[in-house]
C-alpha cells in the first residue's frame, strides 16, 4: 500500500508515468535518504566530538595563556596591580576571539572574569591548567555547543566525496531500473508482434532462465502464447477444413437441383434451393477469405491504390446497377502492400455501401495522398449506423439491427479490418449529420 501510494505521488508530483522512471526516482530517492541519514548520524557523531576537543584545546590554551601573564605581572610588579586586562585587550597577545571565562586560583580568588555573569551554573562546565609556578587554576566556561548539524551536513555534502556518492547513486538506480525494464519492454514487444503477425518466435533462452520473477514472467507467456498459438491454429484449420468439406455436398446438391429443375422449371423449391445453395456458397467463400487472411503470410508489394479502387468500382456497376458510385482520385497513389487483401478490404466496404443504397442514393469513394499514410474515404448516404452499434461491426457475423437488417453474414466488414490490419492501417467509421455512414481506410505508405 504503501510502494502505491508513494508511486501516485511521484507521479502526481513529477508526472512521471513510465514505469522506468517511476523506478528510477524511487531507488534514487531512496539511496539518497540512505545517504543523508548515514551523513547525519556520521557527521552527528564526529562533528560534536571534533569540536568539543577544538573547543576545550582553545579553553586551555587561551587559559594558559591568561595564567601565564597573570604570574608574570605578579612577580614583576611586586604586588603592585597587576596590568592583565591591558594584555588581553591587545589583540596580539590573545591570539584570536577571547572565551567567556572565569579563572580562580587555588584560594579561590577570582584572577580573570570574561563575560560569565549570565550564564547559569548547570550551563558551566570546568577545566583545571597549572601555571608557571605549578599552582592549579581553575577554569570556568560555558558548556561547548556543537554548531547546527544541518549547516555541517551540507558543509559535508558540498565535498568531493559525496560528489562521487551522488553520482553513483544515480547510476546505480539508472542501471537496476534498466534491468526491470529491458525484459518488461523486450517481452512487451515480443507480445504485440505475436499479435500483429500471428507468428510464434522463441524467447531468448538467457530470458527464461534467470529464475526470478521476470523469468517466470517470461515463462508464462511463452507458454501462453504457444497454447494460444495452437488452439487459434486449431480453429483456424477447421473452420477452413469444414468449409472445403461443405463444398462437395454442396456442388451435389446444386447439380440434383439442376436435374429437378429440368423436370419442373417453374418449381418454385427448386428455386429456393438455388437460392440457399448461392446464399451456403457465398458464406463458404466469406469463411475461406476471412481465414486466409487470418493464416496467410504474403509477400508485399507496390500497389496501385487507385487502379484497385477503380476496380472495385466498376464491380460494383455491375452488382448494383441501380446505385452511382462516384470515384475521386487526388494523383497516383502508390503504397507497399498486399493486393489482394486490399481489394477483399475494398470490394466489402464500398459493396456494404451499395448495398445500404437501397434507394439509389449515391456512394462516394475517394483517395487522399499523405506524407506518410493514404486515405481511402467511402461515403454512403443510406439509412446509417447507431453510434452504440458502430463499434460491434466488426466483429464476426454481427449485424446491425432494423436499420441494416440485410441478408448478409456479418463477416465483410470483420474481414475488411482483418485486411487494414494486415498493412498496419487504421480503419474509422463515422456519422455525418446529413445521415450515412462514413468509413476511412487509413494505410502507411510502408510495412514495418
Amino acid at each position: 500500500m504503501a510502494i502505491s501510494e508513494f508511486c501516485r505521488i511521484l507521479k502526481h508530483t513529477f508526472g512521471v508515468k513510465r514505469l522506468f522512471w517511476r523506478i528510477f526516482i524511487a531507488f534514487w530517492l531512496a539511496s539518497l535518504l540512505v545517504m543523508i541519514a548515514t551523513g547525519f548520524v556520521l557527521v552527528n557523531k564526529f562533528s560534536s566530538d571534533e569540536y568539543n576537543k577544538r573547543f576545550f584545546n582553545d579553553v586551555v590554551s587561551q587559559a594558559e595563556r591568561i595564567v601565564w601573564r597573570y604570574e608574570q605581572d605578579l612577580a614583576t610588579s611586586g604586588g603592585a596591580k597587576v596590568k592583565l586586562k591591558d594584555w588581553v585587550n591587545n589583540k596580539h597577545n590573545r591570539d584570536g576571539h577571547l572565551i567567556p571565562m572565569l579563572i580562580k586560583n587555588d584560594n579561590g580568588k577570582t584572577v580573570y572574569h570574561y563575560r560569565l555573569n549570565k550564564i547559569k551554573l548547570k550551563d558551566r562546565t570546568e577545566q583545571h591548567v597549572t601555571g608557571p609556578s605549578n599552582r592549579e587554576y581553575q577554569v570556568h566556561i560555558r558548556k561547548p555547543k556543537a554548531p547546527r548539524i544541518y549547516k555541517q551536513v551540507l558543509y559535508r555534502f558540498q565535498s568531493l566525496q559525496f560528489g562521487f556518492i551522488f553520482i553513483a547513486s544515480a547510476l546505480v538506480s539508472a542501471l537496476l531500473s534498466w534491468s526491470i525494464i529491458l525484459p518488461l519492454n523486450y517481452l512487451g514487444a515480443f507480445s504485440r508482434r505475436y499479435a500483429n503477425q500471428q507468428e510464434v518466435a522463441t524467447l531468448p533462452r538467457k530470458l527464461l532462465a534467470r529464475g526470478d520473477e521476470l523469468g517466470d514472467l517470461a515463462l508464462d507467456i511463452d507458454f501462453m502464447i504457444n497454447k494460444t498459438h495452437a488452439a487459434a491454429s486449431a480453429q483456424q484449420q477447421l473452420l477452413h477444413d469444414v468449409s472445403h468439406e461443405l463444398r462437395a455436398p454442396l456442388a451435389r446438391l446444386q447439380a440434383s437441383a439442376a436435374l429437378i429443375e429440368q423436370k419442373s422449371p417453374d418449381s418454385r423449391h427448386v428455386k429456393q434451393i438455388h437460392n440457399d445453395c448461392l446464399r451456403i456458397d457465398q458464406l463458404i467463400q466469406q469463411i475461406l477469405d476471412y481465414s486466409k487472411l487470418e493464416q496467410g503470410s504474403p509477400t508485399a508489394e507496390n500497389c496501385d491504390l487507385n487502379a484497385l479502387c477503380q476496380h472495385v468500382v466498376d464491380n460494383m456497376a455491375v452488382n448494383y446497377p441501380g446505385i452511382p458510385v462516384h470515384f475521386t482520385a487526388r494523383g497516383k497513389i502508390e503504397l507497399a502492400g498486399y493486393p489482394e487483401a486490399l481489394l477483399q478490404a475494398l470490394d466489402n466496404i464500398i459493396g456494404n455501401a451499395c448495398k445500404y443504397s437501397a434507394n439509389g442514393e449515391l456512394v462516394e469513394v475517394s483517395t487522399l495522398a499523405r506524407e506518410l499514410s493514404v486515405v481511402v474515404t467511402v461515403r454512403d448516404h443510406g439509412p446509417g449506423v447507431d453510434d452504440e452499434e458502430m463499434s460491434k461491426l466488426s466483429q464476426p457475423f454481427y449485424r446491425a439491427g432494423n436499420q441494416m437488417h440485410t441478408n448478409g453474414f456479418g463477416l465483410g466488414l470483420s474481414i475488411a479490418v482483418k485486411a487494414i490490419n494486415k498493412h498496419n492501417g487504421e480503419l474509422r467509421m463515422s456519422s455525418p449529420d446529413d445521415g450515412g455512414l462514413c468509413v476511412e481506410i487509413i494505410l502507411p505508405r510502408t510495412l514495418p
